[in-house]
């Protein structure tokens, strides 16, 4: 880790007395909202499951113990929208195309290998060429993705909500209607990144056909934490009921409302990605317009738990056009080319929801509860995701290449990705909001729910350089910068590699 990413992660466990280490990547963001800094107890309870009423001796016995509460709902709603984004991600990282850098054709009069007269290819979008019959190219990148925003909202501190108005098992007397829960509030930071080195290795089967291997190595890290707790519940004191504590609480057997510390957790890891295989085909090949069609088969190799993988197969047919301008006088050819695909991709436990084992869990007063971690998951499918990019190489003679593209991913127009709206409750005739903080006056609850599964476009700028540095050996610098706010954001991301053809 970085000096810089451990700075970051400091930033986000402060206050937290105890930092849990989360079995997996993705059960880091639960971890830091159910595990308090104690290392045990979960700390966000709702919803008293034990049948009492306010006017005799039970409802001690229902308040009081920790195993008549579970633990509120929100947090599952942010950990399927993160894991489904990430494993998005995971699945659209651009790569840069294995058929670019130095390329060879046979000569039809002499029967010679002799490299193509053009530029070095693009970067981010797949050349409609293919290397040649009998040729080789191996390649490797690196890109490293530090996410700030969801949807446009800092990960740094997201409020999340618990509309309320569920029914609890506690009613004012033994005839009456049971109370209803109330609102609760609370904020999670995190800190996500994502790197991946990717080797490639291309052969070319006829000088129409060839095919590519990709195998990424890939690093994710995650911290989080959970704070200002608010369950808003008036003054406590019960009154007709409507705002007796005991519905909700933080901490079971007492009359918690506010907690400004709940918990933090992180965990990193490093595998082995999702295998890709790539296959294309030209079907349409002239000296000034190329034209192919391939597959993308990415394999769940990567261990979708820790989001080195996407935990299903993906599918991505796709076209390429590649056009070339006759050389002008002071060696510059203009390249335009462009790309359509459309990827699916398979259930995985990272498209469904996590929610809690049925594992008991000690907590302090030594009862227990049977809604903590380890995480189990439902399954569902994973976003479709509808890819273009057009753009250009502008090549300055042979060994210079400058690369602009505009990339888009149109994201869940069949299958749908698990998205978060904003809402809000506010003090009503019918229900009672009330700060949890002197004095109790009438108060408005604001935070993330689930919007259900939607659908949203990302649109990114790629600017890069490749340089022929020595024989056929080709670098490659890049920078892709996201143009808009949908989704998980990673703002700028650098790119670097290496390619050699022969």
């Amino acid at each position: 880790m970085s000096r810089i990413q451990t700075l970051l992660w400091g930033s986000l466990m402060a206050g937290a007395a105890f930092a849990q280490t989360a079995p997996s990547v993705s059960n880091v963001m639960l971890y830091s909202t159910l595990y308090g800094n104690s290392g045990t107890a979960p700390n966000v309870f709702t919803v008293t499951q034990f049948r009492a009423n306010l006017s005799d001796s039970s409802i001690g016995t229902a308040v009081g113990s920790a195993n008549n509460f579970r633990v509120t709902a929100p947090s599952t709603v942010l950990s399927s929208a993160v894991s489904a984004n990430i494993a998005t991600a995971l699945s659209i990282i651009p790569l840069t195309s294995p058929a670019s850098g130095v390329i060879f054709k046979k000569d039809s009069t002499t029967g010679a290998e002799l490299p193509v007269n053009s530029t070095l290819g693009p970067i981010f979008t797949e050349r409609a060429e293919t290397i040649g019959k009998g040729r080789f190219f191996i390649g490797f990148t690196h890109q490293t993705f530090h996410f700030t925003q969801l949807n446009g909202e800092s990960l740094n501190g997201m409020s999340l909500l618990d509309p309320g108005g569920a029914n609890s098992s506690i009613s004012v007397t033994a005839n009456s209607a049971v109370l209803k829960t109330k609102p609760v509030t609370y904020n999670v930071g995190m800190d996500i990144r994502l790197s991946q080195d990717i080797a490639f290795l291309t052969y070319g089967f006829s000088n129409r056909f060839d095919m590519s291997v990709g195998l990424p190595v890939v690093h994710a890290s995650m911290a989080s934490r959970t704070f200002n707790g608010q369950i808003f519940v008036g003054d406590g004191l019960g009154g007709a009921g409507d705002n007796c504590w005991c519905a909700n609480t933080f901490t079971p057997g007492t009359q918690t409302s506010t907690l400004p510390q709940i918990g933090a957790a992180s965990q990193a890891k490093t595998g082995f990605g999702d295998l890709l295989l790539r296959m294309k085909g030209t079907v349409l090949e002239k000296s000034n317009i190329v034209a192919a069609i391939g597959t993308d088969l990415r394999f769940p190799t990567g261990d979708e738990a820790n989001y080195l993988g996407v935990g299903a197969m993906a599918v991505k047919p796709f076209l390429a056009l590649s056009l070339y301008s006759r050389p002008m006088k002071n060696g510059i050819v203009i390249s335009p080319h462009a790309n359509i695909g459309w990827q699916f991709i398979g259930k995985s436990s990272l498209g469904g929801q996590l929610v809690g084992t049925t594992n008991p869990v000690t907590l302090a007063d030594g009862s227990t509860v049977n809604a903590g971690g380890p995480f189990r998951s439902t399954k569902d499918y994973l976003p479709d995701v509808f890819s273009w990019a057009v753009g250009t190489e502008i090549a300055v003679g042979r060994h210079n290449t400058v690369v602009a593209d505009i990339l888009g991913n149109q994201i869940g127009w069949v299958h749908g990705i698990p998205g978060l709206r904003e809402d809000s409750v506010a003090d009503s005739p019918s229900f009672t909001v009330r700060s949890p903080y002197a004095p109790f006056s009438p108060a408005t609850a604001t935070g993330f729910v689930s919007s259900g599964r939607t659908s949203f476009g990302q649109y990114s700028g790629s600017f890069g350089y490749k340089a022929r540095i020595a024989g056929n050996l080709v670098a490659t610098f890049n920078l892709l910068v996201r143009l808009d706010n949908n989704g998980l954001t990673a703002r700028v991301v650098p790119m670097y590699g290496l390619g050699y053809s022969f």
